[in-house]
């Protein structure tokens, strides 16, 4: 009966460590989704809500098999830190899909991804893009870089003296990416399903079916810690 009785206690035990750990999972989450609609918040235009905006993004998300997360991210990052170089909220979501297009042509491996996206977005806030940003942008995510140099007309070597001499300016590479959209778009469509991007879409419409629901258990967690 004691080997009986402790066996059940350590079941209970597992199971509350697993209910804990699910718990914390969902607080995590929470505080996530509330981090990231509090940033689209600050760089939205107001042409639309909120809400809205985040709509457009998880769509964009679902198009081309992208991380939700980190497509909100960018989309935040690149309105709070380089919104004077679009015209949009909706136009920053649109070159937000552009990039991961072009990241998925390149066949860039999440960590090159990043690491170019980071420049690229140091380079769009300080109004030009310069030789260690260009340069990561060439190495990590090749196809960004040819649509740029195929806008303007010039060569890798031509591009460089270009982004030395601080002409590659925000709007250069907005209109570049933009402009060769329909392009991007064919080359995007002809490249085969990942299991990478299949995945990544589920988690997308999982998590947008239950925002909701986080954001309830954000706005619990709020009132909770105003009350104490």
């Amino acid at each position: 009966a004691d080997v009986e009785s402790r066996g059940l206690g350590d079941v209970y035990k597992r199971q509350g460590y697993l209910s804990l750990r699910g718990l914390a999972s969902v607080l995590n989450l929470s505080d996530t989704i509330a981090s990231t609609t509090a940033r689209l918040d600050m760089m939205n235009d107001g042409l639309q809500t909120t809400a809205e905006l985040n709509n457009q993004i998880y769509e964009s998300a679902m198009r081309t098999g992208s991380s939700y997360q980190e497509t909100a991210n960018l989309v935040a990052q690149l309105g709070n830190l380089a919104g004077e170089a679009f015209s949009s909220s909706g136009e920053i979501v649109a070159f937000a899909e552009q990039l991961n297009k072009q990241i998925v042509l390149s066949g860039a491996s999440s960590q090159a991804a990043s690491a170019a996206i980071y420049q690229l977005t140091q380079g769009l806030s300080s109004g030009a893009l310069r030789g260690e940003e260009l340069n990561s942008v060439l190495e990590q995510t090749p196809m960004i870089g040819k649509t740029i140099a195929d806008y303007l007309g010039v060569s890798t070597g031509e591009m460089r003296q270009l982004a030395s001499e601080g002409k590659l300016t925000a709007d250069v590479v907005k209109t570049a990416l933009l402009s060769s959209a329909q392009e991007t778009n064919a080359a995007f469509e002809k490249m085969p399903m990942t299991w990478g991007r299949l995945w990544n879409n589920a988690k997308t419409a999982a998590l947008q079916a239950f925002q909701p629901v986080l954001e309830a258990v954000g706005r619990v967690a709020a009132e909770d810690l105003r009350s104490d």
